[in-house]
């Protein structure tokens, strides 16, 4: 590979391998072509230099000029692309670098909302922002009521923890039984103010995910999914079902889900999509027609897609 030819990638494409990915030395030998021992003596120099801390720096070079591509394709302002590995889950690389990139980005005083998914978990992991005391999260998603099912608050609360500031939870189930179950919840419960609070968001950080994240959450039955994606949908963002071109309106379980609604994510003065991996890119691409983001975070697979320079889509 021409990373071994260049000692500097070589070193960060090594380190992303070991710490984002979890492949031992011997591993990542195979992959690049070289020794174990020269793969031991450049996370040892990447240690030495500073490369590798709580994050790991971007690879430049290609990822850069990748990164670029994206930009220029989608027209978003900010593309940050991280090392793919054929056959394994990207979350965790992906996630590392949203960690990286919201550690500088939390000023004073920021109002921040907070979506929910493996890649936002694997974000906080490397979260190491300064104290704001005077910042805001708030947890863009209803909870859950049944044990063993993830929790969107939880995450809320980890970051509000970080930051050292108020976390604002949504107190009500991700999902109901009808949608005039949830106009109530919101017009006589006290979640109004909720609402209001996520039209003054500075920055929206949120996942975008295949259905599968959806039943996870407990949205889903199977059978809904399947028909759901026989009428166009290719994922989700905020439990939210939506089709190519980002219409959840559609949809009627969405009039269901608790959760702030995707005209308001639009509205924040950032928004911030992390997600990865080739079989996203319809999704990726839906939440930028929705929205229009403001910093993608991905990977190099989903991202060549993306930039046009590869028609393999699955």
């Amino acid at each position: 590979m021409s990373a071994a030819n260049d000692p500097r990638s070589l070193r960060l494409r090594a380190a992303w391998l070991a710490h984002g990915y979890g492949l031992t030395q011997a591993q990542i030998a195979e992959r690049l072509g070289v020794s174990r021992a020269t793969i031991n003596r450049a996370l040892e120099q990447a240690r030495a230099m500073g490369e590798i801390r709580i994050w790991i720096d971007q690879p430049e070079g290609d990822m850069t000029a990748l990164a670029l591509g994206v930009e220029q394709a989608l027209d978003i302002p900010e593309v940050v692309v991280v090392p793919s590995l054929p056959g394994a889950a990207p979350e965790m690389a992906v996630g590392l670098a949203l960690g990286r990139l919201l550690s500088g980005r939390i000023g004073p005083a920021t109002r921040i909302g907070l979506g929910w998914g493996r890649t936002l978990t694997h974000a906080l992991d490397a979260f190491q922002p300064a104290l704001r005391p005077d910042a805001m999260v708030l947890s863009l998603l209803g909870g859950q009521v049944r044990p063993g099912r993830p929790n969107p608050g939880a995450l809320a609360a980890r970051m509000a923890a970080a930051l050292g500031c108020e976390v604002v939870f949504m107190p009500a189930p991700l999902v109901v039984d009808h949608s005039d179950t949830r106009a109530r919840l919101i017009a006589d419960c006290g979640l109004q103010a909720l609402f209001d609070l996520a039209e003054q968001l500075d920055i929206a950080v949120f996942g975008a995910g295949d259905l599968s994240a959806s039943l996870a959450l407990g949205g889903l039955s199977e059978p809904d999914a399947e028909t759901l994606r026989a009428h166009g949908a290719v994922g989700e963002i905020l439990a939210q079902v939506v089709d190519a071109q980002g219409d959840s309106q559609r949809y009627d379980v969405n009039a269901r889900v608790m959760a702030v609604g995707l005209d308001q994510i639009a509205r924040a003065d950032a928004r911030v999509l992390a997600s990865g991996g080739v079989a996203r890119v319809p999704v990726i691409r839906a939440a930028h027609a929705r929205v229009g983001l403001t910093t993608l975070v991905t990977d190099e697979a989903a991202a060549r897609v993306l930039a046009g320079i590869s028609d393999k889509e699955n």
